[in-house]
């Protein structure tokens, strides 16, 4: 809200003055109060031919700490990731929802089934990496979403983090690994990988030897799991991630956890009929709580301490049985 608009009783003033810690010749105009979101493409490629992958855009209030790469999971979109991503927005980082296939002849597809899809995620990594340059498919892309929400004060943050829910969770961990290979200088700006119940494809050897690399690396890596099910491949990919990646702390997994918690009340019938069950709000809000501090630790380089087994957050959780944490072998 823009003070200079309206009237209202200076004691209503003051009492904004105090709790923001300014004077009124202090208070900027902002450009925007709260998150927003639009749609937008990239520009791309896969098996040869032009692609354009359907992206959704949220843009934090204020100027972003740091990119976010939010992948949805087989049969999935962007839309059933809304709520995670309007908490990061919440939270200060400018989110980036891409809608990729689920299946495709050319793996051009966000799980390996018909086809290997490990080079289109290869390729995706390389857009995010290149999305600092202006003129760069993912630069374009920020550009046409910001005239479209009217935010140009936005400009794309140097740090990333790489977010993926479901088989999401191993696109993201091959575009990683794949970054670190073939780009280095954009691969430091990879703060971490935030991964949401990921699921290992029944094909292929990609995520777990991605996984090694990036573990060996020292990335940090961090998983909120689900209870085992035929959704999640009963755990395999957890499993991998608990065998390969070398992390002190690699997360939590929920008591009551569903494979869908992770979306929400952005869910869907079908994702529901999948789960023959509905998520639990609770585990949504301890599972945003937990991605957002976590996620922010990864871009500050720093450690919050309620967030993790100590604090006073995460030791409530564990006290009321609401998440285990995760053993690291």
């Amino acid at each position: 809200m823009n003070p200079t608009r309206f009237r209202v009783p200076w004691i209503a003033t003051l009492a904004a003055i105090v709790l923001l810690g300014v004077t009124p010749a202090a208070v900027p105009a902002a450009p925007a109060t709260r998150p927003v979101d639009v749609s937008s493409s990239v520009a791309t490629e896969c098996a040869g031919k032009p692609v354009r992958v359907d992206t959704r855009w949220y843009f934090p209030a204020g100027r972003p700490t740091a990119l976010v790469w939010l992948q949805h999971g087989f049969s999935r979109s962007a839309a059933n990731l809304d709520a995670l991503a309007r908490s990061y927005a919440n939270s200060g980082f400018l989110v980036v929802s891409p809608t990729l296939d689920s299946v495709n002849l050319g793996g051009c597809a966000v799980a390996y089934n018909i086809a290997d899809n490990a080079a289109f995620a290869r390729t995706i990594g390389g857009v995010f990496g290149s999305g600092r340059d202006a003129d760069s498919p993912l630069g374009a892309s920020l550009v046409r979403a910001r005239d479209a929400a009217h935010r140009p004060d936005v400009t794309m943050p140097y740090r990333m983090v790489f977010a993926g829910h479901s088989a999401g969770g191993e696109f993201v961990v091959v575009a990683a690994d794949a970054l670190r290979r073939t780009d280095p200088v954009a691969y430091r700006r990879l703060a971490g990988l935030m991964l949401f119940d990921p699921v290992n494809s029944f094909f292929g050897g990609h995520f777990a030897s991605a996984a090694a690399s990036l573990g060996a690396d020292r990335l940090p890596i961090r998983v909120i799991a689900s209870q085992p099910s035929v959704s999640n491949s009963f755990e395999s990919g957890v499993a991998v991630l608990e065998r390969t990646t070398r992390q002190e702390f690699l997360g939590s997994r929920l008591v009551t956890g569903i494979h869908i918690d992770a979306e929400g009340e952005s869910t869907d019938l079908i994702g529901e009929a999948s789960e023959l069950a509905v998520p639990r709000p609770r585990n949504g809000r301890v599972i945003r709580t937990l991605a957002t501090g976590w996620s922010s630790d990864m871009v500050a380089g720093t450690v919050t301490p309620t967030y993790y087994p100590g604090g006073r957050y995460y030791d409530l959780l564990l006290s009321t049985r609401t998440v285990t944490t995760l053993p690291v072998r």
